[in-house]
């Protein structure tokens, strides 16, 4: 999608502005030499106190981590790419395999994405609106990612040209409640990709309502990436 390209620029923040949730994943590595990444999973952090990380998956039981080493940290967000390099405090097993990092003072963070993307993995119909005002018929597809800015569907087909106006339509949970959401938009790109069926086509949203902007906003920071 267009909008979510930004130029990359590293820039120094704190921890807390990236708002990392319990499940993320992030890679650790000791500063050692040979060391290679562990795929791991933040778990939770207390501000100016330390940060929690574990292994991937319920059965995980090491970090490879040992107190006293230190080790870098890198993830995404969803918007940003981050690093941060952190002393292991202490190493634990039980009632799970976890490490307690060195809270740090700022993270380097690279904004790579102007909205929160999520994927997902829901029904959808998505319509070609005319010039004149006209719609084609509705068209099923698989939405596989979304965001405030635009989404991402999977067709059996090709859905259109880019550059086409769309109806994206298609209901999700609000807070309890089934909502129904008929999102305007452009056609931004649309490929085949080897060894799966059908075509993935971008689709950049236009002209949102507030009602349309807090939903879609809700569900992507609500729903785990």
């Amino acid at each position: 999608m267009t909008d979510d390209s930004p130029t990359a620029s590293v820039s120094s923040m704190p921890l807390r502005d990236l708002r990392l949730r319990p499940g993320m994943a992030v890679q650790t590595r000791r500063l050692v030499e040979g060391a290679s990444k562990k795929e791991s999973q933040f778990l939770a952090a207390i501000e100016g106190k330390g940060v929690m990380v574990g292994p991937v998956g319920p059965h995980g039981v090491s970090t490879e981590l040992e107190e006293g080493e230190v080790c870098v940290v890198r993830g995404f967000t969803g918007q940003h790419e981050f690093s941060f390099v952190s002393k292991v405090l202490q190493t634990f097993e039980k009632p799970f395999a976890y490490a307690l990092l060195q809270y740090p003072k700022k993270v380097d963070a690279t904004l790579v994405r102007q909205s929160m993307r999520i994927k997902t993995s829901m029904p959808a119909e998505l319509t070609i609106l005319g010039d004149a005002g006209g719609m084609g018929p509705a068209t099923g597809v698989t939405l596989i990612d979304i965001s405030v800015a635009g989404a991402m569907v999977r067709s059996r087909a090709s859905a259109g040209a880019v550059g086409e106006r769309v109806r994206l339509a298609f209901s999700v949970d609000f807070e309890g409640a089934a909502v129904q959401l008929a999102l305007a938009g452009t056609i931004c790109h649309g490929h085949t990709v080897a060894a799966q069926e059908g075509c993935l086509i971008g689709l950049a949203f236009q002209g949102l309502s507030q009602h349309d902007r807090l939903v879609l906003h809700y569900i992507t920071q609500t729903r785990p990436t």
